[in-house]
C-alpha cells in the first residue's frame, strides 16, 4: 500500500509539473501574441498617383518643387528631382520662372 500510494504521488507530482510547464509555455505565447499584434500598424490608406501642372515662381528649384510634392512617393529628393527632369523631358535641372513644370504626388 505505502509503494502504491508514493507511485501516485510521483504521479500527481508529474502532472503538476507538466501543467505548470504548459501554463507557462501558453502564457508566454500568448503574450508575445499579444505584443506582435500591438506593434501592428494600422493599414495606411490607400494613395493614388496624380499629376498637375504648375507654374514656376520667382526663387522656385527643382528640390524645393521635390520637397512640396515628393510626401508617400516613396522617393528619396534626389530620386524626385530625377524623376521631374525626366517626365518634363528636362536636359539640365535648370529651370525659369514664368514656365510650367508638371509635378506628381501622392494623395486618397
Amino acid at each position: 500500500m505505502n509503494r502504491r500510494m508514493l507511485v501516485q504521488r510521483r504521479i500527481r507530482r508529474m502532472v503538476m509539473v507538466i501543467l505548470m510547464i504548459l501554463a507557462f509555455c501558453f502564457g508566454f505565447l500568448g503574450h508575445t501574441l499579444i505584443a506582435a499584434r500591438a506593434e501592428e500598424q494600422a493599414p495606411s490608406p490607400q494613395l493614388n498617383r496624380y499629376y498637375t501642372s504648375i507654374q514656376l515662381q520667382h526663387g522656385d528649384s527643382l528640390w524645393s518643387i521635390a520637397g512640396q510634392y515628393m510626401d508617400h512617393t516613396g522617393y528619396t529628393q534626389d530620386e524626385y528631382v530625377r524623376e521631374l527632369v525626366r517626365m518634363n523631358g528636362l536636359m539640365t535641372d535648370q529651370i525659369h520662372s514664368g514656365e510650367y513644370l508638371t509635378v506628381m504626388y501622392m494623395a486618397e
